[in-house]
Parts: C-alpha cells; sequence; structure tokens
C-alpha cells in the first residue's frame, strides 16, 4: 500500500508537497498564537458598575495643529468617565492654537495647557514636549494620544483604563491610518497585530505614542526618556519598549479604544515616518526581530514553493487541485482574521488589499532587513 501511495509522485514532487505542507501549518500556528490573539481576547466591560476607575491624566502635544485641535479636543473633553484631565503642551505653535487653548481652558475647567521654552537652543522636540505633559500630570495614569488623532466616541478613556489596575501598569492601544495608501495601511495594521498580540501572551516589546496608557511612576523610574533619542526616533515607542514586561502589560482591542490617524502623509513624510520606527525599534532590547525574521522567511518560501509547484506540476491535475487548494486554504485563515480584526480595530475597507499584503510583507520586510 505505502509503494502504492509514493509511486503516485515523483520524489521532487514529495519534497515540494511536504516543504508547502509542513509551511503552511507552521505559519498558520504562528498567526494562531500571534496575530489572531488580540481579537480572540475577552475584554473586561468598560462601565461596570462600582468599579473604582482610576484618575487618568491625558497628554499631547501640538505644533501648529489647530484645524486639528478644534475638532479633536472637544471630543476629549468631553469623555465619559468620573475623574481625568487634559495636558496640552503647546509646542512652540505659531498658528492659533494657543487662542484656542485659551478659550477652551474658559470652558472646561480640567483642561490644562503648557507651553514649551521659546528659547532657539532647545528647538521642537516631542520627548521634551511629552516629557513636560507627563511631569505636570496631576494623576498617576498617564494616557497619550497625539493631535493628529481622533477618537469614535466618549468612552475611549473607559475602554483603555479598563485593562488598568493591579499588576497591569501599561496599556497598549491601536491606531487606525485612514489618510493612508491602502497598503501602508495594512503594514501598520501587521504591525498593530504583531506588538498586541506578542503583549497577549507575556511578550510585550513595544506599542504605539498615539495610543497607549502607562503608570506615570514607570516615567521617573526609567529617568524620563532614553538620552540617545533623537528627532528620529519616536521617544513613547522607546519608552514603552524600556518599561513593558511580561506582568505589567495588558492591551485594549475594542472599537471605542482605537484612535484614528487622519493626518494625510505624502510619500517623503511616509517615508520619515518608517524610518522613525525603524530607528525606535533598534534601541528597544525587547524588539523580537529573529522571531519575525524567522516567520516572514516562512511565508515567504510557502508562496514562493507554493506558486512554483503550480506552475512545475500544472499539467497534473491532482498536484495543481492540491497546491492550490492549500493557497486557498491559506488566504482563508488571512481572510478570516481580517473579518475578526475589521470588527473589534475599526479596520474597514481592507479586505482585498489584507490578502495582497500577506503575500507581499516577505518580500517587505527582507527587503528593510537586508536592503
Amino acid at each position: 500500500m505505502m509503494n502504492t501511495i509514493a509511486l503516485l509522485f515523483s520524489p521532487i514532487q514529495w519534497i515540494f508537497i511536504g516543504l508547502v505542507v509542513t509551511l503552511l501549518l507552521l505559519i498558520s500556528l504562528y498567526q494562531l498564537i500571534v496575530y489572531s490573539r488580540p481579537v480572540r481576547l475577552r475584554h473586561k466591560a468598560s462601565k461596570e458598575e462600582g468599579r473604582d476607575w482610576p484618575s487618568v491624566s491625558v497628554v499631547l502635544y501640538v505644533t501648529n495643529k489647530y484645524k486639528m485641535l478644534r475638532r479633536t479636543l472637544p471630543n476629549l473633553l468631553e469623555q465619559d468617565y468620573p475623574c481625568y484631565e487634559v495636558v496640552v503642551v503647546n509646542d512652540r505653535s505659531e498658528d492659533n492654537s494657543d487662542i484656542l487653548l485659551r478659550t477652551l481652558q474658559e470652558q472646561y475647567p480640567h483642561l490644562q495647557v503648557r507651553t514649551t521654552s521659546t528659547d532657539d537652543r532647545f528647538g521642537r522636540s516631542p520627548s521634551i514636549a511629552i516629557g513636560m505633559g507627563i511631569r505636570a500630570a496631576q494623576y498617576d495614569a498617564i494616557l497619550c494620544i497625539e493631535a493628529d488623532c481622533k477618537i469614535k466616541d466618549n468612552q475611549w478613556i473607559r475602554s483603555m483604563s479598563a485593562p488598568y489596575g493591579g499588576k497591569t501598569e501599561v496599556v497598549l492601544g491601536h491606531t487606525t491610518h485612514y489618510k493612508c495608501p491602502l497598503l501602508k495601511r495594512c503594514d501598520c495594521l501587521q504591525h498593530a497585530l504583531a506588538y498586541l498580540g506578542r503583549a497577549a501572551i507575556g511578550r510585550p516589546y513595544t506599542g504605539v505614542g498615539s495610543n497607549v496608557l502607562f503608570k506615570k511612576s514607570l516615567f521617573y523610574d526609567n529617568n524620563g526618556f532614553n538620552v540617545r533619542l533623537t528627532r528620529e526616533h519616536s521617544p513613547l515607542r522607546v519608552f514603552i519598549g524600556e518599561v513593558v514586561k511580561r506582568n505589567n502589560c495588558g492591551i485594549c482591542v475594542q472599537p471605542s479604544g482605537v484612535t484614528h490617524f487622519h493626518m494625510r502623509m505624502d510619500r517623503h513624510q511616509r517615508k520619515l515616518f518608517r524610518k522613525m520606527e525603524r530607528r525606535s525599534l533598534r534601541l528597544n532590547p525587547k524588539a523580537p526581530k529573529y522571531p519575525m525574521l524567522f516567520e516572514s522567511s516562512l511565508r515567504l518560501l510557502f508562496y514562493l514553493l507554493t506558486f512554483s509547484a503550480i506552475a512545475l506540476f500544472y499539467h497534473r491535475l491532482g498536484l495543481l487541485l492540491f497546491f492550490c487548494s492549500l493557497l486557498f486554504l491559506r488566504l482563508l485563515s488571512v481572510t478570516l482574521l481580517y473579518v475578526r480584526v475589521r470588527k473589534k480595530m475599526e479596520e474597514k475597507g481592507l479586505a482585498i488589499p489584507f490578502l495582497l499584503w500577506d503575500i507581499l510583507f516577505p518580500f517587505v520586510n527582507l527587503y528593510r532587513v537586508f536592503g
């Protein structure tokens, strides 16, 4: 019987079958353990009755962001949350941001405004501005957001604060990028699934500065931001990588806990953004460089071998259907993952691009590593 089965295919065909099946199992297992973990978690309800909610200081810095402030700040200042403040650091804005902030301060007593030095020796520095806001905050739970981000409703602070407390001193959130090209959005979503997924299995390594909550004492215990930071680094990304641990990190993957980045970036700005991400990752000792490289290499081999097998054995109907079925199973698993991501992480309009990105990502990632 075994001899009969062995004679059905040549040795090279059996090698292709064994390799492709093994690779599919491995990348599917990685997806199940890491990428799909955030959307499979059950989160605490954001409206638990009788809960002692932590007092929260929302911190953001602005530089010539008058239009975005006019749309974002009222939503931040009208959150359905028992005790919070909003600390805005005006980093030498030259538009009407200062007038808007003074006007809103008269209307909202829980708005606190700080202004950075106008001394040219200091220049504009995100690390200085964010550090000033954290030090000015009166509460111990610091929730950071960027001026270019919007929130869905008045439940954002509740959603981000729900996992906080006890041993959980850091809560990582997600930020969408609606104004970016589709493949760039897929890249950001892949990165989010990676850092949220690894945090969910107890291996946190980073987050995004546009949606993160942490205990203020971590900032002082870490002696502020890394002294090696420059303008080409994201201070909060590096800081998160330094303070997150296996047992002090939680995640928030709820529609109301997502922030939406609404600045439209041109090609030069996107290039600078990717450069900042890579440089920040290099300063992170916890970054899983080898596991991510290994997973993308497995995915690359799977697609190369599968398409090669389809091209080589197209004349064998049975083999052709077999390898096409394996490819279909992979794309089906990616589609099922996206269906759940779309609902919980507010990532709409990426069904087809996300499938394409699954094929392109291994090539892009290897180019970033070795290019």
